[in-house]
């Protein structure tokens, strides 16, 4: 009995040395990815989408071990943040609206709300890619990919607008108010 007991004793002593030295190693993986992350390029901002007076920007990054695809599947990331960006940046302005409005201003209306979810789709053909570049990733045979893309304001403005055609004082509701002027 006594030997079972120092036997289990032992084990688990092994299995913590064990499950230490993983930790170890872990840290060390981390530690290196935190190098690695540092290395982005100057032009690449810590926020992934931007707002200026006249276009909206969004930045994303990518692993493959292809140099061509790790840029592509950035540009593809990149796309849908700004999708995501301007898909909040609507509801924030909604919402804003709603709240100062009133539910007589049509904002909360189900088919209005339907359209003004698929107004980011008006972005697609806009996007224009802006910078790219590719570093290589220390002690992995892989690449990563940085992009950069843009839509003009002015014209996203104008094709969500005929998207939202059918709600056109809504629309203009939301577009004239105080809020809007933070997209």
């Amino acid at each position: 009995m006594q030997r079972i007991f120092y036997l289990l004793v032992i084990l688990s002593l092994f299995g913590l040395m064990i499950s230490c030295s993983g930790t170890e190693k872990m840290s060390q993986q981390q530690n290196d990815t935190q190098k690695e992350v540092s290395q982005y390029p100057g032009w690449y901002p810590q926020q992934e989408f931007v707002s200026n007076d006249t276009e909206l920007l969004a930045y994303a990054t990518a692993i493959d071990t292809d140099s061509l695809a790790s840029v592509d599947k950035a540009k593809s990331w990149a796309v849908k943040q700004l999708e995501t960006s301007v898909s909040a940046k609507l509801e924030e302005i909604r919402s804003d609206v709603v709240s100062k409005q009133g539910s007589e201003s049509g904002l909360d209306e189900p088919q209005f709300l339907m359209a003004l979810r698929k107004a980011p789709r008006a972005i697609e053909p806009l996007v224009e890619t802006g910078k790219t570049e590719v570093q290589s990733v220390e002690g992995f045979e892989s690449v990563r990919g940085f992009a950069e893309v843009s839509v003009p304001k002015d014209q996203l403005i104008e094709r969500i607008g005929k998207r939202l055609g059918a709600h056109e004082k809504a629309w203009n509701m939301m577009r004239d108010s105080d809020a809007f002027n933070n997209f």
